[in-house]
């Protein structure tokens, strides 16, 4: 997986068109609230059409950030572990994710090479994790923020469809006619990969949003074995296979998470452009509320560099750690 490219410009556009909306850059803005995304802090501004998808994607940019800063604690503390059975000092795993990461596989590595003769001396089987996203979470999720019925939402996978398929199913199918492979239209089951909405910009981040989040993975399986003749350093060597037995499986795991949240993220990026771009005119339509929006909108911008650096920390310290161990 690859690392998400940086969105300064986005945060840029976001914090020009604040400024554009106060006329002064040290505006203090009601519902700013510290730059924090607050879906229900303007009042009744989702009445109308496009204050109830602005709500909806207001609600999914918070959903996307707690689930990115999830994941990250989640590498940063299987990194503590691995570095807790490598008998590194506390202070050593003490600090933001990437920093204790970068130590401790560090540490991982080098005690590889002192523990044994060569890199293949270390047996790894691994079974990855499989990710399955509902195609009708993120139906639901549409529909709502259209104001449609769910039935008239397209929700295509990239990737198998396991259910129904309004269209060709190529692959095997189930009883009932029930898809296993790839459907050529509107999937109405789980899709391995990741699920892509027909909708308009702000509900189809939305949805997509929801649905990476509520998507549902199987653990990974995590064999690790060394020959006996191998090792040139027991302790080391004992202190390393525990450091991946007990540390990465965690790693692995938000590895295959983060497929389906990396699409969504592009989706939901690409639409915070937009709604940067838009900023002025929107906030605008809002009337009394307009100032108060002004600040959401600034608050996304806050949010896209939060959500970017999550992200691609989960992304490097994954692959970093799949290396150092041997998994491929």
């Amino acid at each position: 997986m690859r690392a998400l490219p940086a969105s300064s410009f986005l945060a840029a556009a976001l914090s020009a068109a604040l400024v554009t909306l106060t006329g002064c850059p040290g505006a203090k803005i009601p519902g700013q609230g510290g730059s924090k995304v607050d879906p229900n802090t303007c009042g009744n501004y989702a009445t109308t059409d496009t204050g109830r998808k602005l709500k909806a994607f207001l609600s999914a940019t918070v959903r996307l950030d707690q689930e990115s800063q999830r994941i990250v604690n989640i590498v940063g503390e299987s990194c503590a572990i691995m570095g807790r059975e490598l008998q590194m000092a506390a202070g050593e795993l003490e600090g933001q994710p990437k920093d204790v990461c970068d130590r401790v596989l560090a540490r991982l590595n080098d005690d590889l090479k002192v523990a044994f003769k060569g890199s293949a001396s270390l047996k790894v089987d691994y079974k990855p994790a499989v990710c399955k996203v509902d195609a009708s979470v993120a139906a639901r999720a549409a529909a709502q923020c259209e104001a449609k019925a769910e039935a008239d939402v397209k929700v295509t996978c990239e990737g198998t469809c396991s259910g129904a398929c309004d269209g060709t199913c190529k692959g095997s199918t189930g009883s009932g006619g029930q898809c296993n492979g790839v459907c050529q239209g509107s999937c109405q089951g789980s899709c391995d990969g990741t699920a892509d909405v027909e909708a308009s910009a702000q509900c189809k981040a939305e949805a997509e949003v929801n649905a990476s989040v509520d998507v549902q993975c199987t653990e990974p399986e995590l064999t690790v074995e060394a020959e006996a003749s191998a090792i040139v350093d027991a302790a080391k060597a004992e202190h390393a296979i525990a450091a991946i037995k007990n540390g990465l499986p965690r790693i692995l795991s938000v590895q295959a998470r983060l497929r389906p949240l990396q699409a969504a993220f592009k989706t939901w990026s690409k639409t915070a452009g937009e709604l940067a771009a838009e900023g002025r005119e929107l906030a605008q339509s809002f009337q009394d509320q307009a100032l108060c929006i002004t600040g959401q909108i600034a608050a996304v911008g806050d949010a896209v560099g939060r959500i970017t650096g999550n992200i691609n920390v989960s992304v490097e310290v994954s692959v970093s750690a799949s290396a150092s161990a041997g998994v491929k």
